[in-house]
């Protein structure tokens, strides 16, 4: 059991290290998920003895490069990022719109690839390796509804909702229609929920197993989007379900049957 509990706690740790703040200490650590300083000062420890965080001077901590090493394996292997990057790039140049890819990291949104539309007024989009709450997105909604009520229950809307803009969802209710909704039509909509103005629409991708493991949209400026938004609807569903095609020939290949597992998949 204590070696579940301090698995439990690496995730939390993990997420302390962002751009914006690279690097932390002991004492901030234990202060930031609540956690006794001998305990922290153990988690830190055991992530620096297996490569994911490096200590510096003065006891401050950054992350290692075994991350680097992990990314490099995860690349080298056949994942939905690096089959939907051409068709990403494909559906941006047709429309001139960012293009996104995202997948669910512990229920939320997390952005693994994108492309830049080039409109003199043009989204930039969310960077990619940023978290977003689901709730509040396309891909975000596209991917919860694909999980299970009890799920969303317990991880999502067993807290409350977060509001970003006047039109976010924060009802759970209403959020639970809004997804019944998603699995009706095969796609879901972001009415300036996250960033005012600013809207999008998004299809699921599918592995070789029909589950559903990442989320593709596009994203316009408001007045934009409502001028072209069924021909998008129409353009991200069909781009979502060519990534699919590809990831189920893959699966289907004799040859590649040990990688399967390897596909990057939502948690």
């Amino acid at each position: 059991m204590a070696a579940l509990q301090t698995v439990q706690k690496i995730g939390p740790v993990l997420d302390l290290f962002t751009v914006r703040r690279p690097e932390w200490g002991v004492t901030e650590v234990a202060a930031e998920i609540g956690v006794p300083r001998s305990s922290a000062h153990a988690l830190l420890a055991s992530l620096v003895d297996i490569g994911l965080l490096q200590c510096r001077s003065r006891g401050r901590y950054r992350i290692g490069w075994r991350v680097v090493e992990l990314n490099q394996t995860l690349q080298g292997t056949v994942d939905v990022r690096s089959v939907a990057a051409p068709v990403l790039a494909a559906l941006s140049e047709k429309y001139g719109e960012t293009t996104h890819l995202a997948i669910m990291e512990r229920y939320r949104v997390l952005y693994v690839d994108k492309v830049e539309g080039n409109h003199v007024i043009n989204v930039t989009g969310a960077r990619i390796g940023a978290h977003l709450d689901a709730h509040c997105s396309a891909v975000g909604k596209v991917l919860l509804a694909h999980c299970l009520p009890s799920e969303i229950e317990r991880n999502v809307t067993n807290r409350p909702l977060r509001r970003f803009t006047p039109t976010t969802i924060t009802n759970p209710i209403a959020l639970t229609q809004e997804l019944r909704s998603v699995l009706r039509t095969g796609c879901a909509f972001d009415a300036g929920e996250a960033v005012s103005e600013v809207h999008c629409v998004a299809a699921p991708i599918r592995d070789d197993m029909g589950v559903v493991i990442a989320a593709l949209s596009i994203t316009a400026p408001a007045t934009r989007f409502a001028a072209g938004q069924q021909e998008f609807k129409r353009a991200v569903i069909k781009a979502a379900a060519d990534v699919s095609k590809s990831l189920a020939a893959y699966g289907d290949s004799p040859a590649n049957g040990e990688l399967d597992n390897l596909t990057l998949r939502a948690v």
